[in-house]
């Protein structure tokens, strides 16, 4: 099986993962990842590579047979040795020759039986995902998915997916196709793109039908000589030379910046915390006094009844940064049609913010 030509298959791969990949609706920054398997390989997205222009050569190719011993093989119960382990598991996994680093989540790619695999992070969906009611709506939306509660992504999370998937299998006599994970986003599989799509296509549907509202994202106006002032105050702060960027809209007008994360991409892009201040707050003393408290200089400062900036030592990474936090923002409203905002558990907080993986995946599609 190994030396079948699957080119067909990769191309009907690369251009389903370019096509979502290049719909903000469904991907913002490097989140997400989509999957092609045979019988004996898998075909994953790198980590920190881009859906929007992955081409058919790009996917990380693995052996599923080695992958498959990981379920039975017995880690470190240490946290670091373990994700180390099977970090260096997953790595061996790969055909020879092989090079890039598979996404952390092949194991649950590889789970799945279907063929092709998307996961993505869509606001709406994670208007459900990191909502106080989001298991029981799901559960009376899509009766036919199955919900992962809330815990630590990488083998941990692969482990219960696969004992969530095995039971509701076992229930059912099917096969899993939609799995929402909560505080994370959502996985499709099917047989063929076609059946994919048509998946992908019923769950956003169902979910714009049913949201109370949509959030109000148009930009409105704002006094831009102050906007450039504080701008440039922040650019001197956050770094020599570095880029601001700034935006404002209703949501971001009405939103708490007192509201913990709620997704990992949220810590890797905007951080797990963000600078809040009024018009007439000394910026220096109150940036300073941040970076001194967290350890980090702030990536995003709301400035009351203004906007929000975002900070980065490139455009693309202060745009970045604006974009996944106004994904956060419109979660938030979204979720207020399944009984408000739930965010991510303070355990699971600290861990994105340290773990390596996720750290890895931001420098990889931000040096893009």
């Amino acid at each position: 099986m190994a030396n079948v030509n699957y080119e067909v298959q990769l191309k009907a791969l690369a251009a389903m993962s370019n096509r979502y990949g290049a719909d903000s609706e469904y991907v913002l920054a490097g989140g997400g990842n989509t999957s092609f398997k045979s019988t004996d390989r898998l075909w994953v997205k790198g980590s920190g590579t881009a859906l929007a222009t992955i081409k058919p050569e790009d996917f990380v190719v693995l052996e599923r047979a080695l992958l498959d011993k990981m379920w039975t093989k017995a880690y470190p119960e240490s946290e670091a040795e373990r994700e180390s382990a099977v970090l260096a598991d997953m790595m061996a996994a790969r055909v020879e020759g092989e090079t890039r680093r598979p996404s952390v989540e092949t194991l649950l790619h590889n789970l799945f039986p279907q063929q092709f695999i998307l996961h993505v992070h869509p606001a709406i969906v994670n208007g459900l995902t990191c909502s106080a009611e989001g298991e029981a709506a799901m559960a009376r939306l899509f009766p036919e998915a199955v919900w992962v509660p809330a815990c630590k992504p990488g083998y941990i999370l692969a482990i219960d997916c696969k004992q969530r998937m095995d039971v509701y299998k076992a229930e059912t006599g099917k096969d899993c196709t939609l799995l929402f994970l909560e505080n994370h986003g959502i996985f499709f599989a099917g047989d063929s793109v076609e059946e994919l799509d048509v998946l992908a296509a019923q769950v956003m549907n169902t979910l714009k039908s049913t949201v109370k509202r949509h959030p109000m994202i148009d930009e409105i106006e704002y006094d831009r000589e102050k906007v450039v002032k504080i701008a440039a105050e922040l650019s001197v702060l956050y770094g020599n030379g570095a880029a601001v960027k700034f935006t404002v809209n209703p949501e971001i007008l009405a939103y708490d910046p007192a509201t913990k994360s709620l997704s990992p991409d949220h810590i890797v892009y905007a951080k797990a915390k963000q600078l809040a201040l009024t018009e007439e707050a000394n910026i220096k003393g109150a940036f300073d006094a941040f970076e001194v408290e967290n350890g980090y200089k702030p990536k995003i400062v709301f400035v009351k009844d203004m906007g929000m900036f975002a900070c980065g030592m490139t455009a693309k990474e202060a745009e970045t940064a604006l974009v996944v936090m106004q994904d956060a923002i419109k979660v938030v409203a979204y979720a207020e049609s399944f009984g408000g905002v739930s965010p991510m558990p303070e355990f699971l907080i600290d861990f994105i913010v340290n773990w390596e993986v996720e750290s890895y995946r931001s420098k990889v599609s931000l040096s893009k």
